[in-house]
Order: C-alpha cells, then structure tokens, then sequence
C-alpha cells in the first residue's frame, strides 16, 4: 500500500471525527403547494426530525391578495394550511422563518397546477424567501438539479465514509480509480431505475444495508487478507456495492422529484452533481494524505504507520456499525409507535 494513502487518517480524524452520528441525513425540507380550485391553494410541509422543536421554522406562502383561510398554528414538523388568492392572482413567495440560524437544510418545493403539472425545485439553506417560477426551464433544471446532487453526496456521510474505506482498503491510487468507476456505474443503474421506473427499495432496507456495507470494507481492511475480495477484485465489489448504493441516491432524488419537460436532464445533472462531489472528496483526501506524508517525513525519516491504520479502519467500522444499529433500532421503533 502506498505509504501516503495511510495519511486518510489525518482526514478521517479531522472530519469523520466531528460529523453527527445521524449519517445520511441530507433530506431537504418538504414544501408543496396544490393548487386545489382557481384561486384556491394547499400549503403543504414536512421537515426532517434532525432538527429539535425550538428550531423549527415557521413556513407561509406570500403573494399579493393571497392570504391564508385560518390564523397561524405554532411550528411543527408536519403541517398544512389553506391560502385563498383573489382576482386570479397566485403565490409568488414561500417563506421560511426561523427562531435562530438555519441549520443548514435546503428546501424542496413541489408545486402542483390544477391542471395536472407539476414541477419541482430545491433552494439552498441560505434562501428564506424563495421565489416561485411559473415553470421550469433547462438552466432551472441544471442549477437544481447538479445541486442537488452535489449538495447529496457531500452531505451523505455514509457514502463518503464508504469510499474513505474504498480508498484505504485497495490503497494504490490507479485501482482506487478503477473502483470508484465501478461504484459509479453501479449506482448510476439503480439511480435511473429509481427515478425513471420507480422500481426501488424501501429507505428503511436500504439504509441499514448501506452502513453495513461500510463495516464489511473495514472488516476486510481489519482482517488485512490478501485474497480479499476488493484487492483481487475492486471493480466489480465496488459496483455491486453501488447498485446498493444508487438506491439511497434514488431516494433522495424521487423526494426532489423529476420535472415533466426534462426528466432526462435533470437526472443527467443529479448524477453529474453526485460524481462532482465524489471526486472531490477524493482529491481532497488525496492532498491531506500527500501533504501528511510530507510533514512527517520532515520529523521523522522512517516513520511507522501501522497504528494509525488501525486506527483509521476501527474508528470507521465502529462509526459505521453504530449507524446500522441506530438504523435498524429506529425502524423497529417507529413502527412499533405506528
């Protein structure tokens, strides 16, 4: 293994380290707006439990002559009001209000028409006030869209915990490269059969399947046996990892939704979103590690890196088996709360 790969330590301390336990919990906050009669709207929202109650925003609809049919309720998690707009007017505005900061949640809007059409688009966190377009056109798509997916992948600690264990597993640069194509033609298959079919797996399956994916990289770097399956055969383990994998992309990408005039491109611009946020993952672990390599070497001229891997490949699996059990913990809880 090339001596400066053992550096992502220093990237799994100083990230990993400090990313909370909740893993893949990059979901946006949901909007939606129906347009039930002329003039008549359904305001719509459903906020990821990652937030406590006290930083719930509140969410109202703003346009002229649009105002809401009841006063107010207090913040909650899930919720819905009713908006009567006169003289043929419509929302121009949704609005976000929020006790302190926000804490970092983009926002989905799904707006449907009273003739049937539909169309969606994600704001980042800095937007409170997010204008409503009439419809989508192609720059909407690729802005919200190759967002969407960038903002995905960066936020879904799991998946780039799993690539972390990818890259320390294999260690040589040039089959690192070669596994993460494989990664990416797997979950791109099982993104298009998501998004484009709807032929999926259930998040409370998927989930747990992708933390456990992780423990099984750091078993196999833990038990260092040459014979491993991802030495001898990285790209097609790295691709059947990302069938799994494209599953958990799917359903972030089906909460987003796919406009009518543009599937084709808005899953092109996910996907390229995604890959962008893979790949400079990697180089960003990559210069650590070099640059690691490099400060060591000045202090110490052989220095020994077998603790540090061991450490690296613990903390991840214990990370990871955390996750799978706090997933699976939280299925069973919720559905006995149902």
């Amino acid at each position: 293994m090339s001596r400066s790969l053992i550096f992502l330590i220093l990237f799994a301390a100083s990230v990993f380290g400090i990313l909370p336990s909740g893993a893949h919990e990059g979901r946006p906050i949901y909007v939606e707006i129906n347009e039930a009669d002329e003039g008549a709207f359904t305001l719509r929202w459903k906020i990821p439990p990652v937030l406590t109650k006290s930083e719930i925003p509140v969410i109202a609809m703003a346009g002229e002559q649009c105002v809401p049919t009841a006063p107010p309720a207090a913040p909650s998690f899930v919720g819905r009001r009713l908006y009567k707009c006169e003289d043929e007017a419509r929302p121009s505005q949704i609005k976000l209000t929020y006790v302190g900061a926000n804490p970092v949640l983009s926002t989905l809007v799904l707006f449907r028409e009273f003739g049937g059409e539909s169309h969606s688009f994600l704001a980042p966190p800095s937007d409170r006030s997010i204008e409503l377009p009439a419809k989508p056109d192609f720059k909407t798509v690729v802005q919200t869209y190759g967002l969407g997916g960038f903002t995905h992948i960066l936020d879904g600690y799991d998946h780039l915990l799993f690539v972390f264990c990818l890259m320390l597993l294999i260690g040589d640069v040039r089959r690192i490269l070669w596994a993460v194509t494989g990664f990416t033609i797997g979950h791109s298959l099982t993104l298009g059969m998501t998004a484009l079919s709807g032929i999926s797996l259930a998040p409370d399956f998927v989930e747990p399947l992708i933390a456990f994916s992780i423990v099984l990289l750091a078993a196999e770097k833990r038990a260092g046996r040459k014979e491993a399956l991802a030495i001898k055969y990285p790209v097609t383990l790295a691709g059947c990892f990302g069938l799994l994998h494209g599953f958990g992309f799917g359903g972030a990408l089906a909460e987003i939704g796919l406009p009518y005039n543009f599937k084709l491109q808005a899953l092109a611009f996910f996907n390229l979103g995604v890959e962008v946020g893979q790949i400079l993952f990697i180089i960003c672990v990559l210069i650590v590690a070099k640059t690691g390599q490099l400060a060591v070497r000045a202090v110490v001229k052989t220095p020994s890196y077998d603790l540090p891997l061991k450490l690296a490949v613990n903390f991840a699996g214990l990370v990871a088996g955390y996750w799978t059990v706090e997933r699976v913990v939280s299925v069973w809880v919720q559905r006995l709360l149902e």
